[in-house]
Parts: structure tokens; sequence; C-alpha cells
């Protein structure tokens, strides 16, 4: 039976935390992460809508791309929206959790799905992303050994670089040491000089797992004291939320426009000369018209966003470079619908549902 704990860490692995801006709100909002579920449906908004309808298929989650609660709440009344929606999620004993911006972050999420559904392949990642402190664990240990310890630090949780595992890098030396009298060593004797064949392996870790790497290469080193060194690195963004795509064949930005228009079923609204030709394509689904900037910096022609302010689309058009807002549900809405299947696919015990609401309501346009 699964839990909402067993959620959650499925969807760490799909959509993981530390991919969300620091300044967002995911993960557990309402509810208890021991409750069984049976019943869960994905929607992109936090609408009391979204809760009913749960409710009433008799699903004990709601799991949304925006959060619920973003700021602490002063009360806890049916007088605001936020209050109503958790008042109903909780007389229906739902739980609620929220995967924002790790989602958009994502491989496969919201905006890898955008570029599908135009029928694009992303090619490259930009812009805005969760930077992430990290260390490189160096660590000495006698061949044959690399192996257990490389797989017993990766298992812990180092060595991921991008969507690759199990990085490592190692180098041979030799290492000098004196036993003290009292010492057990597994090459040497107490009390005199060694000098032995060692292999130096490096690996990159986030600094949260640490201790965990750690005590994960001590318990399998045959070293009684190996040595173990934590670096710190620069802070680098893991996983930007942007994508990059080419297109077959350049065309124009009124043709692209349309395009866009017409695979995602909402008029759009563009900015830039309608002669601009476009080869390269931003996509940032939502509310980013700012990442216009890096999206240019990237050699992106023309950014597809959700909305765009007025002062944003003044400063990108007269900068040579063009927008399209297709609407925030249209934009992110499509990735839902992929959160759903991967949820799916991790947690098959459970029924996933996709909340979609009627056009001209609970957010969606018409």
């Amino acid at each position: 039976m699964a839990r909402v704990s067993d959620i959650l860490a499925a969807l760490e692995t799909i959509a993981p935390s530390r991919y969300a801006f620091s300044f967002d709100k995911v993960g557990l909002q309402v509810g208890d992460p021991h409750q069984p579920v049976h019943k869960a449906v994905v929607s992109l908004d936090s609408s009391l809508a979204a809760a009913q309808s749960g409710a009433h298929q008799g699903a004990q989650l709601l799991l949304s791309h925006h959060p619920l609660i973003f700021n602490p709440m002063p009360s806890l009344t049916s007088s605001s929206h936020q209050g109503r929606t958790v008042m109903a999620l909780v007389k229906a004993e739902m739980s609620f959790i929220a995967a924002h911006t790790n989602w958009d972050s994502a491989r496969g999420g919201i905006n890898d799905t955008l570029a599908e559904r135009l029928g694009l392949s992303s090619v490259e990642e930009f812009g805005t992303g969760s930077e992430v402190s990290n260390l490189k664990l160096v660590v000495y240990v006698p061949p044959g050994e690399e192996d257990r310890v490389i797989d017993a630090a990766s298992e812990a949780g180092a060595g991921i670089i991008g969507a690759y595992s199990r990085c490592a890098f190692s180098s041979s030396g030799t290492g000098t040491y004196e036993p003290g009298l009292s010492a057990t060593p597994t090459i040497g004797e107490p009390g005199s000089r060694s000098s032995v064949g060692e292999t130096k392996i490096e690996m990159v870790l986030p600094t949260s797992k640490r201790r965990t790497v750690e005590r994960a290469v001590r318990r399998v080193h045959s070293y009684e004291e190996p040595a173990l060194d934590f670096i710190s690195l620069a802070n680098v963004v893991e996983q930007p939320a942007g994508r990059l795509c080419v297109l077959p064949e350049p065309t124009s930005l009124s043709a692209f426009s349309a395009f866009v228009a017409s695979r995602l079923g909402l008029a759009t609204w563009t900015w830039g000369s309608p002669e601009k030709r476009i080869k390269k394509v931003a996509f940032v689904g939502g509310a980013a018209d700012g990442e216009w900037i890096a999206a240019q910096r990237s050699g992106a022609d023309v950014l597809v966003t959700g909305e765009v302010k007025q002062h944003i689309g003044l400063e990108a058009s007269e900068s040579g470079f063009a927008l399209i807002a297709a609407g925030h549900y249209a934009t992110e809405n499509p990735g839902c619908a992929t959160l759903r299947d991967r949820m799916a696919g991790a947690i098959p015990d459970v029924e996933w549902m996709l909340f979609e609401p009627e056009p001209g309501s609970s957010g969606r346009p018409f």
C-alpha cells in the first residue's frame, strides 16, 4: 500500500526538491506523510475546484504544480480562497504536495514537455536554476578496492554530474606512513615505516550528503584510519529551467507565432518584427519573461513563455529579440499531464487522475 511518504520519495527522483528555486515552496504542505493513498489527482493549480474534484472522486492526495501555501497564513478561515482550499483538503482527508520550479527544471518536466508539444527536441538548457553547494571527495585506497569504495560513495549520493552517475576520477601514486605501536595497520607493521601503492579517487557530491558519503566510505574502506578530504567547490546551477531547441527549417516570427497558437490551442501575443527569421527557440513556461536576456545570450531568436509584462515586451523588442506569450495555463498544463504519467509509472498501485477545469473556470482561460 502506497503512502504519502512513498509519493514524496518517488517525486524526489522525478523532480528533486533541490532543483526548486531558493524562494519556492515545494513538497508536502498539507497532510500526513503516513497516510495511505489509493487515488491521487494531479493539477496545474492548487485550486478549490481541484480539491473538490479530488474529494468527489475519493482521492487521498492532490499533487499540484503551483504551491498552495507560499507565505505564512495569518489565519485559517473560510474568508479567503486559500483558507477555503486548505479546509476542503482537511475535511476530505486529502494531503497536498507541490512540485513547482523543481518540475519546471527537471528533465522531462514542464519545459521539455512544452517543447515536445510543439514537435521540437530539447537540445540545450539555459537560464535560471537553483544553485547547489558541492564538495569534492578525495580518498586514497589500496589497489583493488577502487570499485568497492566508488560504489559505496555513489550509493550514498556522490558522483552525480548532470544525467551521469557514479562519476569518479582515479590516479595512482605512492603513500607513506609509519604506524604507531598500538596501531593495527592493514599493510605494514607497527613502528615500521611503509610505502605502498595507492589509488587516489575523486568524486563530486552535494554538501548536504557529506556525512552520509563519509560514513559509507569509512564502512567499506580497509584502512584503520582512511584519509578523506572534502574540498569546497564553487556553487553551480545543477539543472536550469529553460530549454533551447533548433527548428528544422528557419521561419518567420509571424509564422512561428501562428504555429505555437495552433499547437497549444490558444491565441498568442507576440513582440518583434513579423518578418524576423526564427531558427533557435527558447522555452520557459509560466511567468518567465525575465529570462529573455539569458535566452538572447544563449543564441535564441525568440522566447516562448506564459505571459509578458509590457515593459519587458518593450525592452526585448527594442533590443532585437522576440517574445511570444502563449498563456500560463497553455504552457504549463501539458507538463502536468506528463507528471501524472510519470507518477503512475513510478507508483502504479495508486490511481492517478488529471484535473483539467472547463475553459473559463478555475484558472483556465478560453
